[in-house]
């Protein structure tokens, strides 16, 4: 694991470098850190929303498990991805699990600080509006894609989103994520993924290695997403 210091993290982030030095001392002495290993429930469903979570290092996933049983991965989130946002903005109970994929690190903001930004920053209230919005639209697509199209296309929208600029700026070309977090998040079987990989580098989009992932062009991977059922 890297060792990137809380405060560090958080004054670095796409909101923390538009605070004034006060505010910033606030937030970062209030601000705790969060260590989970793979595996581990970093919040359950059901239970009140007290902190707003940024992954400092890791990657982590949104999801939930129906009454019979049923587990359904919503989003993941990598490394500088902030989550947790709307159940703090609104006081309300977890609808979600969010659980570690690999050890992590996890910065965790309290909801009486968050809401405190809220009423003495009006940098953050423009940050938090474009990050809501960036967020409904990526949860309006993934719908559009579990519902509508092949696997194939589904795996490649899952790691293409993994690069969106406004909700994870610090996502690297070369990512380092396994076949099987990939199937975790699409939702999908290894074997899947391992198909999905195959025509990504046959199309010179990707370059797989263990452990890792390059993107050799992001918009032509987001196209190929878009178009993936026309190529069945």
């Amino acid at each position: 694991m890297k060792s990137e210091p809380l405060g560090e993290f958080i004054a670095a982030s796409a909101w923390g470098r538009n605070l004034t030095s006060e505010q910033l001392r606030r937030v970062c002495s209030e601000a705790s850190e969060h260590k989970v290993d793979a595996g581990q429930t970093v919040c359950h469903r059901g239970v009140l929303a007290e902190y707003w979570y940024g992954v400092i290092e890791g990657l982590v996933k949104v999801s939930t498990v129906s009454r019979g049983g049923r587990p359904t991965t919503f989003i993941g989130i990598p490394a500088a991805g902030w989550f947790g946002e709307g159940a703090v903005l609104k006081h309300e109970i977890r609808p979600y699990d969010v659980v570690a994929l690999r050890e992590s690190r996890l910065a965790q903001i309290p909801a009486a600080t968050f809401h405190w930004l809220m009423g003495a920053s009006l940098p953050f209230n423009a940050f938090l509006i474009g990050h809501l919005n960036a967020r409904l639209a990526q949860f309006v697509i993934r719908l559009e894609h579990a519902r509508s199209h092949d696997p194939d296309r589904h795996v490649t929208h899952c790691l293409a989103e993994l690069f969106n600029p406004e909700l994870y700026p610090g996502t690297a070309t070369t990512f380092q994520i396994s076949q099987e977090e990939i199937a975790f998040l699409a939702g999908v079987s290894r074997q899947l993924v391992n198909r999905a990989l195959r025509r990504l580098e046959q199309a010179g989009l990707v370059e797989v290695s263990y452990g890792s992932i390059t993107i050799l062009d992001l918009a032509a991977l987001r196209a190929f997403a878009a178009q993936a059922d026309e190529l069945r």
